[in-house]
């Protein structure tokens, strides 16, 4: 995929799409106002009284008037625009993410424009440079990979405000909101421990993302792992593959499987029951993410959800502050713990 623009279809209470093109005249006739009174009434300037705003803003919304967003944009020096980079969308995680800043950008009279890295450095800088073309006013930016990112992104965000979400491409790059990864995966490791396991099995990911590294990192260095008699990493990659490939190559079962995602905890339960293994009375499996993923497989996935819209509205609300920061201002860091959402893959449920 390029870069593509993504426009939600406004649609009225009653679920209605409203039509395009109405002018600001129509409004005015309808509230029973002159043409400039409407427009003052809607732009919340000059001096109008409550009742006639009121009265035409509910005229605008039956009829489904929205202001001309090219000339707001040249009056104002913005483009109403906010880029979206992403490695792929094949993990479903990353769709989500997507999704929620495209609601929380509407809600702010944005539209977004996305752009899919495909993992490629190189292609990263080339979209990066694109968004840059398309004059947007900021970027929302999950790296590829894990400082050989740094740079594309560092020189990006010297130029317009730039966001990284969910991974980033190193330490004080950019701003940066994201999971406390060490915090979640203990509540991961508390429940497991609790259902009564001593052998676990991770599967997680390689060195090329921050999120990769801080799940590894979290698992070998959490307090709870003591209590476990043998704690076994299988690393590789965020596939359904990675699941099916660590399952196939163990000789014995272990009591509980944690994995770093849930792509790789679905490819985990598929290899596990075509091998016989009864989830979760030989061998309890967990995600990781919360996506449908979880949902959809049978038995359900116990997974570590992300606050996903919590995460993205941090980010935008940091996306705006940052064009108000001076230059050299120091990047941010915020950091959300994830809530277990329990499946029937986990004994305790």
């Amino acid at each position: 995929m390029g870069c593509v623009e993504i426009v939600k279809s406004n649609r009225d209470p009653k679920g209605g799409t409203h039509m395009a093109g109405v002018p600001l005249s129509a409004v005015a006739a309808a509230a029973g106002v002159s043409t400039g009174t409407a427009s003052r009434a809607l732009r919340g300037r000059g001096r109008v009284a409550p009742a006639t705003i009121a009265r035409v803003q509910k005229k605008a919304e039956e009829l489904g008037y929205f202001p001309n967003a090219v000339g707001k944009a040249l009056r104002d020096g913005k483009s109403r625009t906010v880029g979206m980079l992403v490695p792929h969308l094949e993990n479903p995680f990353f769709v989500q993410l997507l999704r929620a800043a495209e609601e929380a950008l509407h809600r702010y009279g944005y539209e977004l424009i996305l752009a899919d890295s495909r993992a490629d450095v190189e292609l990263e800088r080339r979209r990066l440079d694109l968004l840059l073309a398309r004059q947007v006013d900021g970027i929302i930016a999950i790296p590829a990979v894990f400082e050989q990112s740094a740079s594309a992104i560092a020189a990006t965000a010297a130029r317009v405000p730039l966001v990284q979400v969910d991974r980033m491409a190193g330490p004080k790059v950019a701003d940066f909101v994201g999971l406390d990864n060490h915090a979640s995966i203990d509540i991961v490791l508390r429940h497991i421990a609790d259902a009564g396991a001593k052998d676990v099995l991770f599967i997680g990911v390689d060195d090329a993302t921050s999120t990769g590294r801080e799940r590894d990192d979290a698992m070998r260095t959490s307090e709870i792992g003591s209590e476990f008699a043998n704690v076994e990493f299988f690393r590789h990659q965020y596939t359904f593959e990675t699941g099916v490939t660590a399952i196939a190559s163990l000789t014995n079962i272990p009591d509980a499987v944690i994995c770093a995602d849930d792509l790789i905890a679905v490819g985990a339960l598929g290899e596990l029951t075509r091998r016989g293994i009864n989830v979760p009375r030989e061998v309890m499996v967990t995600g990781f993410d919360g996506t449908v993923l979880a949902q959809v497989v049978e038995p359900q996935l116990t997974t570590l959800a992300q606050p996903v819209e919590n995460m993205m509205e941090a980010a935008i609300t940091q996306l705006f502050a940052r064009a108000d920061l001076p230059a050299d201002a120091p990047a941010t860091e915020q950091r959300f713990t994830g809530e277990l959402v329990l499946g029937s893959s986990t004994k305790t449920c």
